[in-house]
């Protein structure tokens, strides 16, 4: 027994105090209003130019934007959420939907616009893909900081979901200097960053975030 008290009364003394985390939507402002500033810092090589709302295609590149941070946020809130043991996971039905729709308003936005001479180079597309890429370091790290906090028993899945957040915001932060209207190569590009880091975050954090390490 003596041995017993000895054991439990150095684990006390060992056992350090749980730090309760922010709530999930504070978390996800926080994430935010860090990102955006650091994105446009870290991005700031690949800035030529400010979107001009006047051009054609300008309301559906707006609501585009809009949707982007939209969608950045929720699938953040779904991986803080998923992070933490016992915490229902929230349903990936209205992003996915919200997701659609984006898709949808650019390439109705790429279709209804005629490109210019020269625009459909791969040059133009792959700044954006830098663009995008340099935005989302700062980001990429943030979410491989806050989901260490926590770990998660589903580490890839968190990840993924962090790493769409930081596709769209850097998407976002895109809209703000690039022209209304889209084209073919130029939106691939667009997309293939998004995948891009979707899996540097997993592939990256991986380590970090899963349980055990």
């Amino acid at each position: 027994m003596r041995n017993h008290d000895q054991l439990i009364n150095q684990l006390s003394a060992s056992a350090q105090p749980v730090k309760r985390v922010w709530p999930t939507a504070w978390r996800v402002a926080g994430w935010i209003a860090l990102a955006l500033p650091c994105g446009v810092l870290t991005s700031w090589a690949f800035h030529s130019r400010f979107t001009d709302w006047s051009q054609p295609g300008a309301f559906f590149a707006l609501v585009a934007l809009l949707l982007s941070l939209i969608i950045a946020g929720s699938t953040l809130a779904a991986a803080f959420t998923l992070s933490i043991a016992g915490r229902k996971p929230i349903s990936l039905r209205w992003p996915l939907l919200m997701a659609v729709i984006w898709l949808v308003l650019n390439l109705i936005n790429m279709s209804s616009s005629a490109p210019p001479s020269g625009a459909n180079r791969l040059g133009e597309g792959m700044h954006c893909y830098l663009f995008m890429l340099s935005a989302s370091v700062p980001m990429m790290l943030m979410s491989v900081f806050a989901l260490q906090r926590t770990r998660s028993l589903y580490p890839a899945r968190s990840l993924a979901l962090s790493g769409c957040g930081s596709a769209f915001t850097s998407s976002m932060l895109l809209s703000l200097c690039h022209d209304t209207h889209l084209h073919a190569i130029d939106f691939s590009m667009h997309l293939a960053a998004g995948i891009t880091i979707v899996a540097l975050t997993v592939l990256a954090g991986r380590r970090w975030v899963r349980l055990g390490e």
